[in-house]
């Protein structure tokens, strides 16, 4: 028979100091990296401004016109004659053949400017003429 030390055979404990140190290193670590950050966000700068912006992105696929109340044709702000808006149009179809117009004319506005813009459109060659409008509302139904 056989006689048990029960001092000798108890296994031996973890040891948790690498374990331990492991932890708080990576605390460190984070607590480092999380102010840099911070720093970084704090720092007050002035950017610097342009005066000429010019988007990365492709040009519009659209020439918008809008028609104010009293008839005057509009392009990116500017306002056109009757005759500088054909100039306008006659070199969009020219340089980019598949660009569209999209004519949003004032609801205030007579349909002659309106008229006289699309024409104008027609004259320059421009197969894709829209109109803008909004559409109204659906109401909801009501359940009797």
């Amino acid at each position: 028979m056989r006689i048990r030390d029960l001092h000798h055979e108890e296994e031996a404990p973890i040891n948790l100091m690498p374990l331990i140190d492991m932890v708080f290193l990576l605390l460190i670590f984070f607590l480092v990296a999380t102010t840099i950050a911070q720093e970084e966000r704090e720092i007050n700068i002035q950017l610097p401004a342009t005066a000429d912006v010019q988007p990365i992105s492709a040009p519009p696929k659209q020439v918008i016109i809008n028609i104010d109340a009293d008839g005057t044709p509009k392009v990116g702000g500017r306002a056109y004659t009757p005759d500088t808006l054909l100039t306008l149009l006659s070199e969009v179809a020219r340089d980019q053949p598949d660009r569209e117009v999209l004519i949003r004319a004032d609801e205030n506005s007579i349909h002659k400017y309106f008229a006289g813009v699309a024409s104008a459109c027609r004259r320059a060659g421009i197969d894709q003429v829209k109109i803008g409008y909004v559409l109204d509302q659906p109401q909801p139904m009501s359940v009797r």
